[in-house]
């Protein structure tokens, strides 16, 4: 009988499990990440203690705050998050060349190969898990299966902090209810529940055609195994929610400052070059524009990416005779290389990445520009960072 061989890692309550390690008084409590209860901006991760009282992520903080009065409310440190993602990805990749990240704190790992190395696959599998625990501190809950579906399904199961692996991968998802199954989003599944059918059984029996788009895929076509493929397109990004409406553009400006300041740093650190600039504003009456161009040329330098993304923001200001009330920038055309050495740039890029080690050495919030130092009249600053009200990153 042939064994699965695709597993599904997810730290549990992430962005919670981190602030309670570094804060064990934190332990047992309804912690949720995200921004204090009274401000704009939403839930970013809850613990599952204050899952308990309906919070979840994406819910706007103010509810949360009506929902749990007494729950405990943290900003969040993301450069921390992100850094402990680097161990966990680092420690995953130690036991497969094959693993697909998918998120910041979730990967899928391919043992087709690794598994020959120990007496089963099901034994690695507690192993990978046990030693991303032991190494990172936090509790993961780990998913086996044959396809990419079903090992995540699996960790659903096994949370919070558990392990469970599919024999029958089949049978295991057939059962399922169809608002388990990802990718079958809210309209669909309202549609298919008013034609009687709750279930992938249901689906396949009643609706073949329907079953042959949406579940079929998962089990037989490529796309079942983990891809450690870089993707076409990548991008980074950086964006905050003002505590209040902002109409002084010096301000706007110091927050988009800080912002390409940590992507540039970014793109250091992980020796990319960004060939393209967005820059993204929201005004009080929610109405949202974003602007992009291509970069002269692929760089990670801070004074290229600036000048490019003022210029980006003075055209977006145009647009309403509004406060603002979001403003966030992304870089994308990332590449590991370029085809031609832009020597115009390297001073440029000389000065960024000194100043990249100068923070590396001795905290983020060591050195900054003469735009980002209006920041601190209005947010605390930590050696690492400026805690904005309501930070978001992706990838």
């Amino acid at each position: 009988m042939k064994s699965p061989f695709v597993l599904h890692i997810d730290i549990d309550a992430f962005f919670a499990a981190v602030e309670v390690m570094l804060n064990p008084h934190l332990k047992g409590k309804p912690v949720i990440v995200g921004g204090m209860p009274d401000e704009r901006g939403v839930v970013s991760t809850a613990s599952y203690e204050a899952r308990k009282y309906g919070v979840h992520s994406g819910m706007a903080l103010r509810t949360a705050g009506q929902k749990c009065p007494h729950g405990i409310f943290v900003r969040g440190r993301y450069h921390v998050y992100s850094r402990i993602s680097e161990k966990f990805m680092d420690c995953l990749r130690r036991f497969s060349p094959k693993v697909e990240a998918v998120s910041i704190d979730e990967a899928y790992i391919d043992l087709s190969g690794s598994r020959y190395l120990h007496s089963s696959v099901y034994a690695l599998a507690e192993k990978i898990k046990q030693t991303v625990e032991r190494e990172t501190g936090l509790r993961v809950s780990a998913g086996l299966g044959f396809s990419r579906l079903g090992a995540k399904l699996a960790t659903e199961a096994a949370k919070p902090g558990g392990f469970f692996f599919v024999g029958d991968e089949r049978s295991f998802i057939s059962d399922l209810s169809l608002e388990k199954i990802p990718g079958i989003g809210n309209h669909t599944l309202l549609i298919l529940q008013a034609m009687g059918i709750k279930r992938v059984k249901e689906l396949e029996r009643s609706y073949p055609s329907i079953w042959k788009r949406t579940i079929a895929p998962h089990f037989y076509s490529r796309s079942r195994y983990p891809d450690r493929r870089e993707p076409k397109t990548k991008s980074f990004s950086r964006e905050t929610t003002f505590p209040e409406d902002l109409s002084d553009r010096d301000m706007i400006v110091s927050h988009l400052a800080y912002l390409v300041d940590r992507l540039s740093v970014y793109l250091i650190e992980h020796g990319y070059f960004a060939g393209r600039i967005e820059v993204k504003v929201r005004f009080s009456d929610f109405t949202t524009y974003t602007k992009r161009t291509s970069l002269p040329y692929p760089t990670y330098s801070y004074g290229n990416l600036w000048d490019t993304g003022l210029l980006l923001l003075d055209q977006l200001l145009k647009k309403r005779k509004l406060p603002l009330r979001l403003v966030g920038v992304k870089v994308e055309d990332i590449a590991k290389q370029r085809d031609i050495l832009p020597f115009i740039s390297i001073r440029s890029e000389q000065l960024s990445r000194g100043v990249s080690d100068v923070k590396k050495r001795f905290g983020f919030s060591s050195i900054f520009t003469a735009r980002e130092l209006m920041l601190e009249k209005i947010y605390p600053v930590e050696r690492d960072s400026i805690v904005l009200k309501t930070a978001s990153l992706t990838k």
